[in-house]
């Protein structure tokens, strides 16, 4: 009977042993999932409403508050957003068992570039780099790094200057999967530019009036703005000289509710 239970021990033990084998074979093999694409893009669709200055100040006061970062962010992160934003579309190989990688071709702007995006998992932490190569140009170009948590619920990515090559943008971000709310936050470091310290931040919550925010500093005039945005009507607000300018869903100028 003795002899039993010992074997019938031994053979749990032994069980145990090849399922927790298993299970950190799986944890090794297993691709971790990206973090969300608006850890890397903001949208400014707002900005491109109404242009008239007769009666749309308001919106356009917002659009030239975030007019920098959309010139800047459209001119020097197009490829590389695109580049990322591909990557869902494919399946990742396992370079070894700490290392992932996604290989595909992209189209930005009538050229094609190869992006290789790699995943090392270092504990419960993510590190991640896109390469890209231009079809019949530059090749192997480390546009931008980040890292994450593995549940993706923050992180950060540092953007490059092309070709030079230096850190230019800071990317700080923070993901609630089951609220379904984000913010992200862009910031100009690269010291010899004017626009040094610049930041936007860009948010999505819970808010039911306005569901979307964005934070601008502008360190060259020294000056700072805040938009509210309800995504669905377009309606929204800026706060500046002390005070809150609104648009309704029309972008025409109206009286701000208090």
């Amino acid at each position: 009977m003795k002899r039993k239970t010992i074997q019938i021990t031994t053979a749990t033990l032994l069980i145990s042993i090849i399922l927790f084998a298993g299970c950190e074979k799986d944890k090794k093999e297993s691709a971790p999932q990206l973090p969300p694409l608006s850890s890397l893009a903001i949208s400014m669709d707002f900005a491109e409403g109404k242009k008239s200055t007769d009666t749309y100040n308001n919106i356009v006061a917002a659009g030239l508050a975030v007019g920098y970062w959309n010139t800047v962010l459209y001119a020097y992160l197009a490829v590389p957003v695109a580049a990322y934003a591909e990557a869902f579309n494919h399946e990742c190989e396992r370079v070894d068992n700490n290392t992932f990688l996604w290989s595909y071709d992209v189209e930005v702007r009538d050229t094609i570039y190869t992006a290789e995006l790699f995943a090392d998992i270092d504990g419960d932490v993510i590190n991640l780099e896109m390469h890209i190569s231009q079809q019949g140009g530059f090749q192997d170009f480390t546009w931008f790094t980040g890292t994450c948590d593995v549940l993706r619920t923050s992180g950060e990515w540092t953007v490059f200057t092309f070709p030079e090559s230096y850190a230019w943008v800071s990317i700080d971000w923070n993901h609630d999967w089951e609220a379904e709310t984000f913010d992200v936050r862009y910031t100009n470091t690269l010291i010899t530019h004017e626009y040094v310290d610049s930041y936007i931040e860009y948010g999505i919550t819970e808010d039911p009036a306005f569901d979307a925010y964005y934070i601008i500093y502008d360190s060259k005039e020294e000056k700072n703005f805040e938009i509210d945005l309800n995504t669905a009507t377009h309606a929204g607000r800026i706060y500046y000289d002390q005070t809150w300018h609104c648009w309704d869903v029309d972008y025409k100028d109206i009286s701000c509710v208090e």
